[in-house]
């Protein structure tokens, strides 16, 4: 909430707090929302919405500021511009300067939203993206669309602010200095990381793929696994067609980011989620997608419980409290968030991050194509959402060689033959 007695600046969430100290050229910690209308955009209407939408949502035009011990959030004051999209995807948004953390942009029939990841997750930033598209709709056709008929939030201001992950921290829950969020409880075997060259610019590559839900959705059924079981299982085998004989004794490693609004009680757009590892060991559980994807299962069921999660977040919030912790001073937090994150990053082979299902009421569902999401990566990730029967499958990453991706769509070609895939680099 807004501190008693200044109404210009906040604290940032628990989890918000790592993404100013680890931004980088490498990654920005940048995500991007797409929309795909079903004719061109019209700008100026995309700017009355825009309008609109920061009625319901200010906190998104908030900057963040460098203070003594952390980084905090500061009003801006500053109101974003629509723009033609020109620029690459996933340029950084965040400086010391400060500045707009969310960017608005269109292309031919594309709306674009870009946000620094200290201001929300991706569940918070679809909540306002929503309703940025449906008040879009409303401007420029408001004889098809009624203002009234634009979802708005049904949670107070309070709400949107709260920081969930002390709203729902329990005393007494996991060790006083666990490191459960780096995504990963113990000693595994060693992780295959991989080993290519980086774009010269260190630009972010976007692969995108779409493909039927419907005959993804059947395909996992009929191996008794859910969609994002089945397409975790097809990542680390594609991930394994690409890899040298000699790697292939190392295990494969999935982040996956956890909303954890469905384990907590929480209306919050702040950053609210988790991060679980799943780890596949080719030398003992075969190649079998089959057998991939049960294992694959087998973990998701051991991570995702509430005691996990309630574990999880109190070793974010122990460590936000811990005394040393508090009295260091920013630069020595710098110093210390950079180190767990690398620490992190050699621990995971690959992210994988599933929005879900992208739920649009009439008549503003009819107007759109589909939707898109991916996030920017040091490494490399792959993100999920569906619109009615679109799945949209994008990778992001600094590599300038994109075996893996080709491996990964080859195989989801087999699933949907009519899938489509596109690319921001020359193949």
């Amino acid at each position: 909430m807004w501190k008693t007695g200044n109404t210009k600046w906040k604290k940032l969430d628990n989890a918000a707090k790592i993404f100013p100290s680890i931004a980088s050229a490498e990654d920005p910690e940048i995500f991007r929302l797409s929309c795909e209308m079903r004719e061109n955009v019209d700008p100026a209407a995309l700017t009355r919405a825009l309008e609109a939408s920061l009625e319901d949502f200010p906190q998104f035009t908030d900057t963040v500021r460098r203070g003594v011990f952390w980084y905090y959030l500061e009003k801006s004051g500053i109101r974003p511009e629509v723009r033609e999209e020109c620029e690459p995807v996933l340029s950084p948004l965040f400086t010391d300067a400060g500045g707009l953390l969310l960017s608005v942009t269109y292309y031919k029939k594309r709306i674009n939203l870009e946000m620094f990841h200290a201001l929300t997750d991706g569940t918070g930033a679809f909540v306002f993206f929503r309703n940025l598209v449906e008040n879009y709709l409303a401007e420029a056709h408001p004889d098809r669309f009624d203002r009234s008929e634009v979802e708005t939030p049904d949670v107070s201001r309070r709400e949107q602010a709260a920081d969930g992950f002390t709203e729902n921290f329990k005393k007494g829950v996991g060790s006083p200095l666990s490191f459960d969020f780096l995504g990963d409880r113990g000693k595994q075997k060693r992780v295959y990381r991989f080993s290519e060259p980086k774009t010269p610019d260190l630009r972010q590559t976007v692969t995108e793929g779409w493909v039927s839900a419907g005959k993804v959705h059947a395909a996992g059924r009929a191996m008794g696994v859910t969609v994002t079981e089945y397409v975790c299982a097809q990542l680390i085998l594609a991930i394994h067609d690409t890899m040298a004989p000699a790697d292939r004794k190392k295990a494969v490693a999935v982040a996956l980011p956890v909303n954890l609004r469905r384990y907590f009680d929480s209306d919050t757009m702040r950053n609210f989620f988790g991060i679980v590892q799943i780890t596949y060991d080719f030398s003992t559980g075969g190649e079998d997608l089959e057998a991939v994807a049960l294992s694959v299962k087998e973990s998701f069921a051991r991570e995702l419980t509430r005691e996990n999660m309630e574990r999880k977040v109190a070793s974010q919030v122990k460590m936000e409290r811990h005394p040393v912790v508090r009295i260091c001073p920013l630069f020595l937090k710098d110093f210390i968030m950079k180190t767990l994150q690398s620490v992190s990053m050699k621990r995971r082979t690959v992210t994988l991050s599933n929005v879900g299902r992208i739920a649009m009421a009439e008549p503003f569902a009819s107007s759109i194509e589909r939707f898109d999401v991916f996030n920017s990566s040091s490494s490399r990730q792959i993100c999920m959402c569906t619109f009615g029967d679109k799945m949209t499958l994008t990778f992001s990453t600094i590599f300038s060689e994109h075996e893996v991706e080709r491996a990964f769509f080859r195989r989801m070609a087999a699933v949907d033959p009519d899938i489509i895939v596109a690319a921001s680099y020359l193949a």
